[in-house]
Formats: structure tokens, sequence, C-alpha cells
């Protein structure tokens, strides 16, 4: 199981890029992240990746 709670991300102190991200994903599961472009999708995933 993978557990994000209230993650975060400014840029530059002041612009929120994500902001109060919170899911929950079981063992197995399939998901997709959509959005609009510039929404996050892209900056949540190489978080994930280099935490």
């Amino acid at each position: 199981m993978l557990v994000l709670d209230n993650i975060k991300k400014t840029y530059d102190d002041q612009k929120y890029i994500l902001d109060g991200i919170s899911l929950s994903i079981d063992t197995g599961e399939i998901v997709s992240i959509l959005g609009p472009s510039g929404s996050g999708k892209t900056t949540l995933l190489v978080d994930l990746i280099l935490t």
C-alpha cells in the first residue's frame, strides 16, 4: 500500500505546485493521474521516485 498525506511542493517558496495532495493506493491496484498541462502530475511522480 502507498499512502500520501498532505503533500505540498512550492517553487520560489511562494507558488504552490502541489497543495494538500492525499491519496492511498492498495497493493495490486492500477491507477492513473489525470489533469491539464501544468497541474503538477509530473512533479508528483518525480517527488515519489526521488524520496
